[in-house]
């Protein structure tokens, strides 16, 4: 579901007020270096943890959830951001994301100790896009009574494109210059400059590169 937030207005200037971080907890640092940042709602509940946004980043409509200690969320420079969430629970999680890449709209959450996932430089992100580092419940194996879906980190390379309504699963490792196309489930690493597609998403091509430019 995509969330949205009503602009609020200063009732004389008529400029819209940005919201209030709620923050709990101590040693909590929010760090913005760009003046291009609206309707972000940042909420901390915990301690030692750090959002940094770079500058010359351009970040709409973006809810940041951080439950939990010492986590770290980097959004490098002039990364363009029109919707979505970042979720950060547990202890010790990091979610990083290079300069220059862009995103339409994703959930990207890196929940359980110790996990994180990083996105690299110049990717570009379609519409409903999730991204997880786990299942976010317990599955259990009845003979040995003991969970058998832990956590695992997500990694995305520099110049990657992932298409509408696509899902990155736990422990996936993307590789550089590769496209995934839309409503694709990626269960498995893909290599770099692959397509990838289909549910579980497999390579469909290899030795291939993509621009932004319609030539």
């Amino acid at each position: 579901m995509i969330r949205t937030f009503k602009k609020i207005f200063d009732k004389k200037t008529h400029n819209p007020i940005p919201p209030t971080d709620l923050i709990v907890g101590n040693n909590n640092i929010i760090e913005k270096q760009s003046d291009y940042l609206f309707h972000l709602n940042i909420t901390i509940n915990g301690n030692n943890n750090k959002v940094l946004i770079k500058k010359d980043c351009n970040i709409s409509n973006i809810v940041i959830n951080i439950q939990g200690d010492n986590h770290y969320l980097e959004i490098g420079s002039e990364c363009r951001i029109s919707g979505g969430m970042f979720w950060l629970e547990h202890t010790n999680c990091k979610i990083i994301i290079g300069a220059k890449t862009t995103i339409e709209w994703a959930h990207i959450a890196a929940t359980e100790d110790d996990n994180s996932i990083i996105i690299g430089d110049d990717c570009m992100f379609s519409d409903n896009i999730s991204i997880r580092t786990s299942d976010s419940h317990s599955i259990i194996d009845m003979e040995s009574n003991k969970r058998i879906n832990q956590a695992k980190s997500v990694s995305i390379g520099d110049h990657v494109w992932i298409g509408a309504h696509v899902k990155v699963l736990k422990g996936v490792h993307i590789g550089n210059h590769s496209v995934i196309s839309m409503g694709a489930i990626v269960t498995k690493n893909i290599p770099n400059n692959s397509i990838a597609g289909g549910i579980p998403a497999r390579v469909i091509k290899k030795n291939t590169n993509w621009t932004r430019e319609l030539l």
